[in-house]
């Protein structure tokens, strides 16, 4: 048998192609060169002509990807020459790059802890004693996170320090019932179980100030200062429950999880073009070396909420609906996640367009209405709020529709920074404390919104503006959303952020942005 020659065997299999009426496409001819010395010219002809007549819809090119999907089942058929190393070194490096999407997270297994999840404990009944049993739950659970400062230890019952004479030196918890301002002075009415007392801020402490106007209503508070008349005490100093400083947890694995929400499937200004990339770069098909990489790497994709748009909302969202069933609404969103990789858990919660109780907590979005979604194997629905460990990284999911209700109480907030919310809510430590605004609560037995357990993520959505931040170690994400301006954020002035998707590298814990507005 005479030498190998390359140049015969490319000329030979590039000929077969065009004598069957195709065209090789700049990319597809560089791969066939560079396994000239690896394949049979017939099995690899005979592979790609069978590969394009398979192809829906019919194309007379024959671009890269078929080349390689040839080129990888002769080799899971033993049919490429091992023996010449130098070449499959080289044919390796090309998958690393636009080539073969090889994965990383496919061959890492799974590790998910689900610490909270509402779901099969809502039990709400409605009656006064249900809401007098919640808010006594809530101030128990406070009262023990509060209690662990050590600049809190040793507080008093408000009823002793109502006994207690003018002039004493006071500690007292309770929940801020009631908040007034004026000018220079704050006025509190602090309640624990057993009774209630007047606490004044005034001006003397410009810091004490800026505090007080921070404290929201219906939240626990530490406050220490000195008892004057009237059954009044004068406040020193304001302790928040607050967390303490934290020192994130790592996973062992080099794995990336994805933090998105507020898809809004079946909204007119849904987007679904950008969508539909987002899913191609998790399929490894678009992208550089560096962002195909990231890609390869995630394991885990967390939805906060509002996978749909929902129906009746609010007045007039008819017209500004594409698809006016919920349940087609999420038919439409089960043919989305289908497509994402089964390797990849995706785990969703809902938000308040999704189809189940508007009151916090929420159940998982049930099954009457989003069977299909159902259907997917490697989809994980909780309730909201939830809580997870992913390799031992502990996230908080929260869909976030109380953060309108901290907006519009703290001064110098508004949706463009609304890390400060999710910060003051850590600092509060409740996820919903401030009780008959935009945000409705459920009466149930356990104050599911309490954050007992401090995070190593803090996750939200619903504003629809991409922010993220550190807070004391916990990394903060507002993930922004896939849905462009709608007729109500125009009035408001709100410019939503769409098509912007953070990952968190669970190894290192940093943080990568990909905007599908702006790379491919």
């Amino acid at each position: 048998m005479g030498e190998f020659n390359s140049e015969d065997w490319l000329r030979k299999t590039v000929e077969k192609i065009l004598e069957a009426g195709y065209q090789v496409e700049a990319e597809a001819f560089n791969f066939l060169k560079s396994t000239s010395k690896l394949v049979d010219v017939e099995d690899f002809t005979q592979g790609i002509l069978k590969k394009l007549a398979e192809t829906s819809p019919p194309s007379i090119f024959v671009d890269k990807k078929i080349v390689e999907e040839v080129f990888n089942q002769l080799r899971s058929k033993n049919k490429v020459d091992t023996s010449k190393q130098e070449s499959l070194e080289k044919i390796g490096e090309l998958e690393v790059g636009k080539g073969v999407f090889r994965p990383y997270a496919k061959e890492v297994e799974a590790k998910i802890e689900v610490l909270k999840d509402p779901s099969k404990y809502i039990a709400s009944d409605g009656t006064m004693e249900s809401f007098s049993r919640y808010f006594r739950d809530r101030f128990k659970r406070l009262l023990k996170i509060l209690g662990e400062r050590l600049d809190v230890k040793g507080y008093t019952g408000i009823g002793s320090v109502l006994k207690e004479r003018n002039g004493a030196r006071v500690k007292i918890v309770g929940m801020v019932s009631e908040k007034i301002s004026r000018g220079r002075r704050i006025i509190f009415r602090v309640e624990d179980l057993e009774s209630s007392i007047t606490v004044l801020v005034q001006s003397t402490k410009p810091d004490l100030i800026e505090k007080a106007r921070e404290v929201l209503l219906d939240q626990i508070v530490c406050i220490t200062g000195f008892k004057s008349t009237n059954n009044l005490v004068v406040a020193e100093e304001i302790i928040m429950p607050d967390i303490p400083q934290h020192k994130s947890n790592h996973a062992e694995e080099d794995v990336n999880v994805v933090l998105t929400s507020d898809f809004h499937v079946g909204s007119k200004v849904f987007e679904e073009k950008l969508v539909k990339l987002f899913l191609k770069w998790l399929k490894g098909e678009i992208g550089n070396e560096k962002e195909r990489g990231i890609a390869g790497k995630v394991k885990y994709i967390i939805v906060a909420g509002d996978l749909v748009d929902g129906v009746g909302l609010y007045p007039q969202q008819e017209n500004e609906l594409e698809i006016k069933d919920v349940y087609k609404q999420y038919e439409v969103a089960a043919k989305i996640f289908e497509q994402v990789p089964d390797y990849i858990k995706v785990i969703i919660i809902p938000g308040n367009h999704d189809a189940t109780r508007k009151t916090l907590p929420q159940p998982a979005i049930p099954k009457k209405f989003a069977e299909p979604i159902y259907h997917i194997p490697n989809l994980i629905l909780l309730g909201n709020p939830a809580q997870v460990k992913l390799h031992g990284v502990n996230i908080l999911i929260h869909h976030g529709r109380s953060l309108e209700d901290v907006l519009a109480s703290l001064p110098n907030v508004n949706h463009q920074n609304v890390t400060i919310a999710m910060a003051h809510l850590l600092k509060v430590r409740h996820l919903a404390p401030i009780y008959g605004q935009k945000t409705p609560l459920a009466p149930e037995p356990k104050d599911w919104m309490v954050i007992e357990s401090v995070p190593d993520i803090y996750h939200t959505g619903h504003i629809h503006v991409f922010n993220h931040t550190m807070y004391k170690g916990v990394r903060l994400i507002n993930s922004g959303c896939w849905q462009r301006q709608t007729s109500y954020q125009k009035k408001m002035g709100i410019n939503p952020v769409f098509g912007v998707v953070p990952i968190v590298n669970l190894q290192k814990m940093s943080l990568t942005i990909m905007d599908f507005t702006k790379i491919f």
